[in-house]
């Protein structure tokens, strides 16, 4: 039961899909709320409301407050943005809503699971608590009733045992799960460990930058990333419909209309179809020789609430063949990304029960994998999903499961110190690969920086790179959907690393599709420039019977710089803040021009979240944002009030499956307290006035 609800809360209120960072609506900034006051109203109005859902669960009676504070709440929220949006990315209306159900619901949770007379707390309570998330859903109106009940019958057996076998009360719950956020209020001190970190070395005095430039010899790496291949996705079907995800259904009432999904994809809320795989991996064979081939995660679709085992699988083994056919001799290196496992984004510890167990998919990913690891990879993927190789002499790949730091990987609240080892491995094979003289690519599906991944994981992680920045050439990451770097800063402000996402084979949402050519050095693995390859979706969709126009949209250094050290990427960050022109190509490229982003614009909010995202790799250190934010808006308040490019109140769905926005991506520029807009004020003071009115 405790799983249930907490489940339900969290996970249905929060956006299982992960899917996309929005800009906040242009409606006028008209009061700007303490974040320790907008947590205790939130924590007032959820007190409330777990009394009355006890009393409800106790006698069975909806008294008048009841009844009147949850219907309250149910106006009180989106319903499809609380599903399509990352957590740091709601906007704030959202955020109250998910905060108050969150920690009402876990506190249900403890006082009728985990007390002895609680009336979820005996063996025998799965029926009650999926009675009383269905209920939860259909009264705070979280989604339709397939969505709640898909997403509650296949995540109640892992919740309600993480429940009951965890000491997380509504306070520590809620502060990790919105970590960045009003609602985190303290840290728990089982959560904040710290790694044994090698220090025989002399620290860093100076950014890294003798690294290597562009030559015509260099290795070609292939990335393919978020594929989020949709079995089920039917053009001219529904492209807008009330679930999540869309394109799969009533294809018979919409076909010919504007509301119909395209053959070769959608900018909607929609996956990728078959075709479009077949169609990049086509255009990459024909017009590039690999060396190898990144595979950076996410080949599942964001319908969440329908995952199964047998389906998951099968999709995986496909594109695994896929790949395997398209390539041939060509090794492939994949990691795993979030939306692999059924249910969605949970990754279990060892030694749970095997219902509840992860390792039928590393068993499974293992299988498909062999084809390009050697044996003594089994060990680690079977143990959690990761891997190291060595393809050549002087090279290795490290690829993780970052997964461990995913603060939608509920078995992270099962317990945070399980999740040292694998960073602890992780630390230890960079510093074999050290003393054997071996370069490392670091291959992992969620970059450190998400607004979704945990600051403890991601500063420990953070340390292993300024470690061994001299070994590191390059970190290839997805998960966002967005074609951006990241930089890495040593604690004295140092550039140790720089990070490439390579966006997103779908179109969820809003997006082209795109894959990566990395030009890198034979010698050091360094990343001397890229070449990212699209095609438009309106333009392809025009002409179904034939392929789409790809394109390469451009090339990295021609674009930006030679320079692709960490000392040289930095130096474009400052280039950047300085030049609001170059920014907003940068924004471009970053959303693979899809026509909603270009048609919506970026406003000065957008482009200073872009920068900082790029500066941010650890979400609790935000000093080099704030430099180049400040720098930012200086160059922009130099251009006069409107220059093009720099206008639209809003930007639509900034699509990915977790793109972290905090701090700064385009939904708040970095922001420190909770800013509410009036019509969130509003909505705030309803639910407020009618607690205090009910009792």
């Amino acid at each position: 039961m405790k799983g249930i609800v907490l489940f339900l809360a969290v996970a249905l209120t929060s956006g299982l899909l992960m899917a996309s960072a929005v800009n906040l609506p242009g409606v006028p900034v008209d009061f700007e709320v303490d974040d320790k006051v907008l947590s205790a109203i939130a924590d007032d109005i959820s007190e409330r409301l777990a009394k009355e859902y006890v009393t409800y669960l106790k006698t069975g009676i909806e008294t008048a407050a009841f009844k009147k504070l949850t219907q309250q709440l149910a106006k009180s929220h989106s319903q499809k943005d609380i599903f399509t949006r990352n957590m740091p990315d709601l906007e704030p209306r959202d955020s109250f809503f998910v905060c108050v159900a969150c920690r009402s619901v876990m506190r249900v949770f403890i006082r009728t699971i985990r007390e002895e007379e609680g009336e979820l707390h005996g063996e025998g309570s799965s029926a009650l608590m999926k009675d009383f998330a269905m209920d939860f859903c259909r009264r705070l109106n979280l989604q339709t009733e397939e969505v709640c009940e898909g997403l509650i019958d296949s995540n109640l057996p892992s919740v309600e045992y993480i429940m009951r076998n965890s000491e997380s009360d509504s306070q520590s719950f809620c502060s990790l799960f919105m970590e960045f956020s009003f609602c985190n209020t303290g840290t728990n001190q089982d959560y904040n460990w710290t790694l044994t970190v090698d220090d025989s070395v002399q620290p860093l005095t100076s950014s890294k930058s003798d690294t290597d430039r562009y030559s015509e010899s260099d290795l070609k790496i292939c990335q393919f990333t978020d594929i989020h291949h949709d079995p089920l996705y039917e053009p001219g079907s529904l492209a807008s419909c009330a679930e999540p995800m869309c394109c799969q259904r009533n294809k018979d009432t919409v076909e010919g209309t504007s509301e119909a999904a395209g053959y070769w994809g959608d900018y909607r809320d929609c996956d990728l179809p078959w075709h479009t795989f077949e169609s990049a991996l086509n255009h990459a064979v024909a017009n590039h020789k690999c060396d190898y081939v990144y595979q950076t995660g996410d080949i599942v679709d964001h319908m969440v609430w329908a995952t199964s085992v047998e389906k998951n699988t099968a999709v995986l083994t496909k594109v695994s063949q896929r790949l395997n056919e398209a390539f041939g001799d060509v090794p492939v290196y994949p990691c795993i990304g979030n939306h692999e496992p059924h249910p969605l984004n949970l990754f279990s510890p060892e030694g749970v029960p095997d219902e509840i167990s992860t390792k039928w998919l590393y068993e499974h990913l293992y299988n498909d994998w062999s084809k390009w690891l050697p044996a003594e990879t089994k060990e680690t993927i079977l143990k959690g999903g990761y891997y190291t190789v060595s393809p050549k002499p002087g090279f290795r790949i490290i690829a993780l499961n970052s997964n461990d730091c995913y603060t939608d990987n509920f078995w992270l609240y099962h317990s945070g110190t399980d999740k040292i080892p694998q960073l602890q491995w992780f630390h230890d094979t960079l510093l074999a690969a050290e003393k054997a003289g071996e370069y490392v690519h670091v291959l992992t599906h969620i970059p450190s920086g998400d607004g979704t991944c945990w600051s403890v994981w991601a500063r420990e992680f953070n340390r292993c790179i300024t470690r061994f920045s001299s070994t590191i050439s390059g970190i290839f990451t997805g998960h966002s959907h967005k074609d951006e770097i990241f930089v890495y800063y040593s604690e004295q402000g140092h550039a140790t690393a720089v990070a490439w996402n390579g966006g997103a084979v779908t179109t969820f949402s809003n997006k082209n599709p795109n894959y990566r050519v990395y030009d890198v050095s034979q010698t050091s693995h360094v990343i001397t420039n890229h070449r990212t390859f699209i095609f438009n979706v309106t333009e392809a969709n025009l002409t179904p019977d034939e392929e789409p126009k790809w394109f390469e949209e451009y090339q990295f250094m021609n674009e930006f710089t030679e320079d692709t050290s960490p000392a040289g990427i930095d130096k474009l960050l400052d280039e950047l803040a300085s030049n609001p022109e170059l920014m907003r190509k940068y924004w471009r490229f970053r959303v693979t021009q899809g026509d909603p982003y270009l048609k919506g614009g970026c406003d000065r909010t957008c482009l200073a979240g872009s920068l900082c995202r790029a500066a941010v790799t650890v979400n609790t250190e935000t000093k080099r944002c704030e430099e180049l934010r400040a720098k930012l808006y200086a160059a922009l308040d130099n251009e006069g009030n409107t220059t093009p490019g720099d206008g639209g109140n809003t930007t639509p769905g900034d699509g990915g499956s977790s793109p972290g926005t905090t701090p700064g991506d385009e939904d708040d520029g970095g922001g420190g307290s909770a800013t509410l807009t009036l019509l969130s004020i509003s909505s705030l003071l309803a639910i407020v006035l009618a607690t205090r009115l009910s009792f």
